[in-house]
């Protein structure tokens, strides 16, 4: 997740090449990168604490921080387990440290394909142990038996104010080439976007609907505009960088991008109608050395309402902690993914469909972006 140009397994065999990815700008976005992958994101010494120690990984740098701040300081308080922060959390980083018998992450973070090739692939994990893990605050889309998908990201249609007066309320007025004759950016990286489902949304095709996602139709919908009416991009900053430098009027980012890049002098709004969400999970390795108080801490995050509200007002990124959305701003509240108000408005990505199909569906869109 943090090399510049990290590739991510795609499904049964092949791999998509990927630029600075969602994953990657949740990283990347507050603060500098942290380059080691066994890195404590604060300075203080690490030790062990008198009930132990937990090693979590996952995407490093001002996340990371977010994460320390609002959950991992006061579970060691509340629990004396010190926690040692770790970045570049992946698949791949997860398997050789398995392979190797040589388990250094007691908890790993998994994009929801990563979770779901894991368990075709029978990469052996920890059962959670519902015992120590409370899940009568999480709702039953995100509890499965070797992880729980805590966290969600939205991605939406987003404008430049400056430059549209009258916006788009869907994602047919969005990709209509007579309502809004100039460029519009789109999202090339299948695996991290959802701009698949959003062509087909604009096609007529119902949320609800969605999967299994009709590849072809999605492309023949896109097809409507005019090569001179896209800007591609492949990176989460560049989406940024074409709507503020006037290169297009329209984009697809996820909120927290624009919500940083408004803060830096940004003109962007966005509609979370229609928004695609996608998640991560929480997993124990199975080997891992202490999976005991890796569970303790995963009850925590899933489960304290005061640090996850203190989470999800600071990112404005979604968790499953149903008791702390209760809690939030309600100018947070009414865009978070995971708020229960949000169903029907918004669909979540199905990941096992993307992990069986990524390598054919990539195949499709690349061959018709040539033919263009």
């Amino acid at each position: 997740m943090m090399r510049q140009n990290r590739k991510q397994s795609s499904g049964s065999s092949g791999y998509e090449s990927r630029g600075v990815t969602r994953r990657q700008f949740v990283a990347r976005s507050f603060g500098a990168l942290m380059a080691a992958p066994f890195i404590s994101v604060a300075p203080r010494a690490f030790g062990a604490g008198k009930e132990g120690t937990v090693t979590f990984a996952s995407f490093g740098g001002a996340y990371n921080e977010a994460l320390d701040r609002n959950f991992i300081k006061p579970f060691e308080k509340q629990s004396g387990i010190s926690v040692r922060m770790a970045a570049n959390t992946s698949l791949a980083g997860l398997k050789s440290q398995v392979a190797a018998n040589a388990v250094q992450w007691d908890i790993a973070e998994l994009t929801g394909t990563e979770y779901e090739l894991a368990i075709k692939q029978g990469i052996p994990l920890e059962p959670l142990d519902l015992s120590v893990i409370r899940t009568t605050n999480i709702p039953e889309y995100a509890v499965k038996k070797f992880g729980i998908k805590y966290a969600f990201f939205l991605e939406v249609m987003a404008w430049d104010r400056k430059s549209i007066s009258q916006p788009p309320k869907t994602w047919a007025e969005f990709f209509d080439s007579k309502r809004y004759s100039g460029k519009r950016s789109l999202y090339t990286t299948l695996s991290d976007s959802m701009l698949l489902e959003f062509a087909l949304l604009a096609d007529g095709v119902a949320m609800k609907d969605l999967y299994p996602l009709d590849v072809d139709r999605a492309l023949r919908a896109m097809g409507r505009l005019k090569p001179d009416q896209i800007a591609w991009y492949e990176t989460n900053q560049q989406v940024i960088q074409q709507m503020v430098s006037g290169e297009s009027k329209l984009g697809m980012p996820f909120t927290g991008r624009v919500r940083i890049a408004n803060k830096g002098g940004a003109a962007i709004d966005y509609s979370i109608n229609e928004g695609g969400a996608t998640g991560d999970y929480l997993v124990v390795p199975k080997g891992a050395p202490n999976a005991k108080n890796a569970m303790k801490l995963i009850d925590f995050i899933c489960n304290d309402a005061k640090a996850g509200a203190g989470f999800m007002n600071e990112t404005h990124y979604g968790l499953t902690n149903l008791a702390a959305i209760k809690l939030l701003d309600p100018n947070v509240a009414r865009e978070v993914p995971t708020n229960p108000e949000l169903d029907g408005k918004i669909f979540r990505k199905d990941d096992v469909w993307w992990m069986e199909n990524l390598d054919a569906a990539v195949q499709k869109f690349r061959a018709w972006q040539v033919s263009r």
